[in-house]
């Protein structure tokens, strides 16, 4: 006889900042959203710094992360540069005139560098980056300064997330960014239920000491979700 009994839900530890980890969540397909239990813990904290940047009036922005929008001065009308559709959307609603220019750092340099602004370029960007944008930029000819308007803090592994990965359950950890990855490595119990997945190939490499199972087909939220659903499924 077939056994038809509900499956059980899958811990899902979300270890990206609270906001970005909620809305995640909120946001899940409703297929997949009653397969998984979240559980959260934060492994940074997003703090803003005590700098507000001036922008000349022809001056264009690049924009990251949904994070160096929230912080950075309203657009009025200037023009942004984004990765990915998220960044550009809440640039836009911040009164940039925003375009994508790709889906991670690699593909923004290559744009801007095959369609040269006239405009003085200025990456507005948390404390800690990997994309070495503004360095890039400035070797290929361009007038590029950083302004950092955030920090990432990185905060302890909590009491709920250590039970579970303690317990030895099957757990999927779906890793955002290369530091989050980098503590989860310092911080987290070894584990073999562990189903960890990155957003990128560079969030793998930095999350290289785990067993990463599998690399998201794509750098955004869509993608994350079918690489869980395929988690799920493979058991």
């Amino acid at each position: 006889m077939a056994n038809n009994a509900p499956l059980s839900p899958v811990t899902l530890l979300m270890t990206r900042p609270l906001a970005a980890s909620q809305r995640f969540v909120d946001e899940m397909p409703d297929d997949l959203a009653v397969r998984v239990t979240p559980v959260f813990s934060p492994l940074l904290r997003i703090e803003p710094v005590d700098h507000t940047p001036r922008l000349a009036p022809d001056a264009a922005a690049i924009f990251t992360s949904s994070n160096g929008v929230r912080y950075a001065p309203d657009g009025a009308g200037r023009t942004a540069y984004c990765v990915g559709a998220r960044t550009t959307a809440q640039a836009s609603a911040h009164g940039w005139a925003a375009q994508m220019a790709g889906q991670d750092a690699d593909a923004l340099v290559a744009q801007i560098s095959g369609h040269p602004p006239d405009h003085q370029l200025i990456h507005i960007r948390g404390r800690h980056t990997r994309g070495h944008i503004a360095g890039r930029l400035s070797k290929a000819g361009h007038t590029v300064t950083d302004a950092i308007v955030y920090d990432q803090v990185p905060q302890p592994l909590n009491k709920v997330a250590q039970d579970v990965l303690i317990a030895g359950d099957a757990t999927i950890v779906p890793l955002f960014s290369p530091r989050t990855a980098m503590e989860f490595v310092k911080q987290a119990p070894r584990t073999t239920c562990l189903h960890v997945i990155a957003l990128s190939a560079a969030v793998a490499k930095a999350a290289h000491p785990l067993d990463v199972q599998s690399v998201a087909d794509r750098p955004d939220a869509d993608a994350m979700y079918d690489a869980i659903r395929w988690a799920i499924s493979s058991g």
